[in-house]
């Protein structure tokens, strides 16, 4: 807050200069930067707050329009719902530890451990202020899986959904190229090259049910999968949106199923525009336990 307050007193001096005809510079673009991540730490806390006092006025007033919050059982309440269930939004919430902030233009994301659970919380600015956009919980195993059934390679099989086609038709030019890129990265983890890591943010992270890693982990797999010549096909997508978040990112949302056949998990993703070229920053899932599984993707003879 005490950055916030004092970028307004630097702003309305400013003015007063610029009346009185005495030529002053402009904010610094890191000066800005700092009075919206003071903005988004208020409405973040702000948020917090209403839900531990069960006011559902002041938390309405702080969700976006398209809010929607994704749990560790992977159920999915758009904001309506979310609202009716806000004892166990609150609930959830609570005990936020090792909390990073990442900041993306008009995007932000807040990210820690709560309850047994990975969280992210993202947060969207609009014309009446910051608002949050995504809360989505993925719980943290009680053990970590075997590594062969995190990375095991696929040998045989194809990537027809997601490398080639995808059930989902992009709405604005942007929504096109950053679709165009991520299917550059799942054609390139299919068929490992090492032109993979430019596609990636140096934030990244991967969270699932099973999994945690940072860039620099999952660099790593991606080096041996190129050494060995082979990967794993993406899993296919059972539907997608893209939210174009100003100019410069943008919230890809889809809902996949296993390609070696399983439950499907809803998935969000952080795209970011640096330096001409797109780059993923975050990709964050919940498996929809309520869901029935599917079965493997065939593989052609």
């Amino acid at each position: 807050m005490t950055i916030s307050v004092g970028l307004r007193r630097i702003a309305r001096a400013a003015i007063v200069l610029l009346l009185t005809g005495v030529a002053v510079p402009l904010l610094t673009t890191a000066a800005l930067a700092a009075d919206d991540g003071a903005a988004v730490f208020a409405a973040d806390r702000a948020l917090l707050a209403a839900l531990a006092r069960s006011d559902a006025a002041a938390t309405a007033a702080l969700l976006d329009a398209d809010f929607a919050w994704t749990d560790i059982d992977g159920r999915t309440r758009a904001n309506t719902e979310a609202l009716r269930e806000l004892a166990a939004l609150a609930a959830m919430q609570a005990g936020d530890t090792a909390v990073r902030t990442h900041f993306y233009g008009e995007l932000a994301t807040v990210r820690g451990i709560h309850n047994k659970a990975r969280f992210v919380r993202m947060w969207v600015k609009r014309p009446a202020g910051w608002r949050a956009f995504v809360f989505l919980d993925t719980p943290i195993p009680d053990k970590p899986p075997a590594q062969a059934s995190i990375e095991a390679a696929a040998g045989a099989g194809d990537c027809d959904n997601p490398c080639r086609t995808v059930p989902y038709q992009p709405a604005t030019p942007m929504d096109k190229t950053i679709l165009a890129v991520w299917q550059e990265t799942k054609m390139e983890e299919w068929r490992p090259h090492p032109h993979w890591p430019t596609h990636i943010a140096d934030e990244f992270e991967i969270v699932n049910n099973t999994t945690f890693r940072t860039k620099e982990q999952r660099v790593a797999i991606a080096k041996k999968q190129v050494e060995a010549g082979y990967g794993a096909p993406g899993d296919p997508i059972l539907s997608m949106r893209i939210h174009d978040i100003g100019s410069n990112s943008a919230v890809m949302i889809s809902n996949h199923f296993p390609y070696r056949g399983g439950k499907p998990y809803y998935n969000v993703r952080v795209w970011v525009l640096r330096d001409d070229h797109w780059q993923l920053a975050l990709s964050q899932q919940s498996t929809i336990q309520s869901a029935a599984p599917l079965p493997a993707v065939a593989v052609k003879q």
